[in-house]
């Protein structure tokens, strides 16, 4: 098996010859490595990347092609930005008139976080017209630019994302605080939101299968697991998130739902989600990958449980002792090596790739 078919094998829970591995790279992580090449310093490749999305892309498939990695994530490329530095930090300007629109995330990942949060979206309406400005984003231009991205790692797995199906979008479209209050106050709207949100990720997906892809990547960060209860996802996301997967039964696309932070309460209900893989496994959250194992093991596959922070801080030995501990507590079947959420953009290179040695030389059965 080339590692594109050993990574499919490993969600479908089939036996593999080796666990395969896919860290969860974004691009900021690339940037800080390669930083001295491509611009002054790591700011100014943030700054690069911005302003040229499409070298996202370049980084990401080098950094995966040099360390050994058997799948990747490619996303749809972000609209450009105009940008100015100052001392170090960026900040995002309006492209026509040059006033400062907020400051960009540079640690995060590199959004904009706005000076002035929009107002909340009050109706039905409004909502629908704010989703179909998303669908607008998935242009044939950008489906083009993936396509073409993929086609140039033929053998390795690619994953893409349809955007955000349950409270991602949801608290971008109505603010954090009030979308937990709109659980009480207004489930109704809620309920229409995720529907609509549904159908527009479906859609959305469609364009991204054919760009060649391997899987969808679906699901939120900690606002899911960690800041509404399971009662409230059970109600309100797992719906969503289940129609989304119907769609897609039986078609050859496999799935990955992402919940970091605290998943361990929903666990079971991720697993009837209908997806074909559970991660991250965040540590941080409490999750432990022996306990995913044997709650969840018999009927998803399993990726990550890497912690994070021994990532960025530990040393190079200490992420292969914690990598050769996950691969024996998911293995040997059904489990992807890969970080407990994404690999921190100040790793250091020797600890990303003492965590790709433990798959490909099997380390953990020694």
């Amino acid at each position: 098996m080339n590692s594109r078919e050993l990574m499919a094998a490993a969600m479908r829970r089939e036996p593999t010859e080796r666990i395969p591995v896919m860290p969860q790279i974004c691009h900021d992580l690339p940037v800080r490595i390669y930083a001295g090449e491509i611009e002054r310093d790591w700011i100014d490749g943030m700054k690069r990347c911005i302003e040229d999305p499409a070298v996202i892309y370049d980084l990401v498939i080098r950094l995966v092609q040099q360390v050994g990695c058997d799948g990747l994530r490619l996303f749809v490329k972000p609209e450009p930005m105009r940008v100015t530095r100052v001392g170090d930090e960026l900040i995002g300007l309006d492209r026509e008139t040059g006033d400062r629109l907020g400051r960009i995330d540079t640690h995060g990942g590199g959004g904009l976080v706005p000076d002035r949060a929009p107002a909340p979206v009050e109706t039905v309406a409004e909502y629908r017209s704010r989703l179909d400005e998303m669908r607008r984003d998935f242009s044939d231009e950008k489906m083009e630019l993936l396509r073409q991205a993929r086609a140039r790692v033929p053998d390795l797995f690619v994953a893409s994302s349809p955007g955000g199906i349950t409270m991602n979008t949801y608290t971008t479209f109505r603010g954090r605080e009030q979308a937990m209050i709109d659980f009480f106050e207004r489930p109704d709207f809620v309920h229409a939101a995720m529907d609509m949100q549904a159908e527009a990720s479906i859609e959305q997906a469609e364009k991204l299968i054919t760009t060649g892809i391997d899987a969808l990547y679906i699901g939120d960060p900690a606002a899911s697991a960690s800041l509404i209860s399971p009662k409230h996802f059970e109600r309100f996301c797992l719906p969503a998130y289940q129609t989304f997967c119907r769609r897609f039964r039986g078609t050859g696309i496999l799935i990955y739902i992402h919940v970091c932070g605290n998943s361990r309460p929903i666990l079971e209900m991720l697993a009837d989600t209908g997806a074909d893989v559970v991660e991250p496994l965040d540590p941080l959250g409490g999750v432990e990958v022996a306990d995913a194992k044997r709650r969840i093991g018999g009927r998803v596959a399993l990726m990550g449980g890497v912690n994070t922070l021994t990532l960025a801080s530990g040393t190079a030995e200490e992420v292969r002792a914690e990598a050769i501990r996950k691969c024996r507590e998911g293995g040997p079947h059904g489990y992807i090596l890969a970080a407990g959420d994404m690999v921190p953009p100040n790793t250091p290179l020797e600890s990303l790739e003492a965590m790709v040695e433990v798959a490909k030389e099997s380390l953990w059965r020694s």
